[in-house]
């Protein structure tokens, strides 16, 4: 039952979402948009490509099931 619910407010988003489209949009995309996208693709593609280059160590020792050398591993008694 609610399932049902969920599926018919769905479809009623969906259809109010297509009546209150317009039906010619009377845009304009200069030649400079498409350089600009471009632009931003790059943008985003090196600082992921710095991201990752900083965290490398990070990351490869989350997902490592070794432990780390300085922690001591659940068989040996922290000396203190």
């Amino acid at each position: 039952m609610n399932n049902k619910k969920k599926i018919l407010r769905a479809a009623a988003i969906v259809v109010v979402a297509a009546f209150l489209t317009p039906l010619c949009a009377l845009a304009y995309i200069d030649p400079g948009t498409g350089s600009y996208v471009i632009q931003l693709l790059i943008a985003a593609f090196i600082g992921i490509s710095f991201s990752i280059k900083i965290f490398w160590k990070k990351i490869v020792r989350l997902f490592s099931k070794k432990s780390r050398p300085d922690e001591p591993t659940p068989d040996e008694k922290p000396t203190s």
